[in-house]
């Protein structure tokens, strides 16, 4: 299996080897300056809802940096296989990631404070969880940057249930860090790929999935099957943008703090961008006749005290 995927890894580098391409620009022939780009890919499609604010935060590196850091934003899935992503930044197959904690979080258990913050980007800023987050990632050789999506992941079903109990047993399309918590209050975790989900949900392979925000179910179609919102969102999106500690480093200490600021008012931005979809997107939602269905404040308080108990 190693040796399989080192394979695999291997070909996706032949295929992005424009990878870390450097070139000298500059306004006039006499005054130039090394610019670098830096390949980078994501585990949604770059055509996402989700993904959409991404392309801002390229811009906004672009500009401050003043074309010295250019991010050559490949793709998703069909570029590298989402299990493969995280090696691949490690291995400078790729220099800028945008993953979830839950690709990686087996190798370093503290990025879970992720999800589990209640605080926005921020406040994580302010209280120091962004700087601890930083000094977690580049123990695994990497640099966190920040994050790049904003939401509470909710239970959508296929059938209302009335009590927490009628979870159990249940087969939900699930994520690598939803598995913990799902298994201690009885669902099934169920891993699929996304291109897959509609078709399971319609052939009754899962009975629901778990989704981070409201914007992206209906797009995809998979509320054809799944009308019901267990409307107790948790956690809060573990999405980061992380680069390659290397090539971090190729990187002038004055354009990294330019990205490091540009970043932190990308964040706050992204931040109100995606409730106000949410918000967009749940009056859409209720005129499909998608039903947000609470449990009893019993259930309620148990559902979310086993979320923030067993990530």
């Amino acid at each position: 299996m190693k040796k399989l995927l080192v394979g695999l890894l291997l070909l996706c580098m032949i295929f992005i080897s424009a990878c870390g391409n450097k070139e000298v620009t500059g306004a006039s022939g006499e005054q130039k300056s090394e610019s670098v780009t830096f390949t980078a890919v994501s585990f949604l499609p770059k055509n996402d809802p989700l993904a959409i604010t991404l392309n801002e935060w390229i811009e906004e590196v672009e500009t401050v940096t003043e074309g010295r850091v250019r991010i050559d934003w490949k793709g998703g899935a069909n570029i590298i296989p989402v299990n493969l992503q995280f090696e691949a930044l490690k291995s400078e197959i790729v220099d800028v990631l945008f993953t979830y904690t839950g690709q990686y979080h087996s190798q370093a258990p503290a990025v879970s404070a992720l999800p589990l913050s209640q605080l926005s980007p921020s406040e994580e800023r302010e209280n120091g969880l962004y700087d601890e987050m930083v000094r977690e990632h580049q123990s695994l050789g990497v640099q966190y940057i920040g994050r790049w999506l904003s939401g509470s992941p909710r239970i959508w079903l296929n059938e209302p249930i009335e009590e927490l109990k009628e979870l159990e047993g249940m087969q939900i399309r699930s994520a690598p860090n939803y598995r913990r918590f799902f298994n201690n209050i009885g669902i099934s975790s169920v891993m699929i790929a996304p291109t897959e989900v509609y078709t399971s949900l319609q052939t009754g392979v899962v009975k629901g999935f778990v989704y981070g925000g409201l914007v992206g179910p209906r797009r995809n179609g998979w509320t054809d099957a799944s009308k019901y919102v267990l409307d107790h969102p948790f956690w809060n999106q573990n999405c980061t943008i992380l680069m390659n500690d290397n090539k971090w480093n190729e990187i002038s200490p004055e354009d990294q703090q330019a990205i490091i600021h540009a970043t932190a008012a990308y964040e706050k931005k992204m931040v109100e961008h995606y409730l106000e979809e949410d918000e967009v997107e749940k009056e859409e939602l209720l005129k499909a006749g998608i039903e947000f269905i609470p449990l009893s404040a019993e259930d309620g308080k148990k559902f979310t005290n086993q979320a923030y108990q067993t990530v």
